[in-house]
């Protein structure tokens, strides 16, 4: 129970560290944004997009931090224990559940598997694999 309860914590202060670097970085978007929509120079295009990769690393590193965690205990990747009622019946009302993922899995592993036993059956038939 103590690893369980460990990891929780550890899943909810990446969250909340997520959370503190997204609410640094989104004035600094909405400014450079403002800036583009009236001056529309080079210089702030490369500003956005330098931020815009910032923030696509710091939900990269978030995610990452969350698989790892989600490999000790997969629950809280599902179904987080610091989300709201609120927040978890809109994920789930969003289209977002578990079995969401795994019917993804299994539909792009499918779709390789019939391709190979595809393969292998005109090998052994004696026909060309293209």
């Amino acid at each position: 129970m103590g690893s369980s309860s460990k990891n929780i914590e550890q899943a909810q202060d990446s969250y909340l560290e997520w959370m503190s670097l997204q609410s640094q970085r989104i004035p600094e978007l909405k400014q450079l944004l403002a800036q583009r929509r009236s001056h529309g120079d080079e210089d702030n295009d490369n500003k956005l997009r330098e931020l815009t990769g910032k923030i696509i690393g710091d939900f990269k590193n978030y995610a990452a931090k969350r698989a790892d965690l989600a490999h000790r205990c997969s629950s809280n990747y599902y179904a987080p224990t610091w989300n709201s009622p609120l927040e978890n019946a809109l994920i789930w009302m969003g289209g977002c559940r578990p079995s969401s993922f795994f019917r993804l899995v299994y539909a792009l592993c499918g779709s390789q598997t019939e391709i190979r036993v595809t393969q292998f059956l005109r090998n052994i038939d004696g026909y060309e694999s293209s």
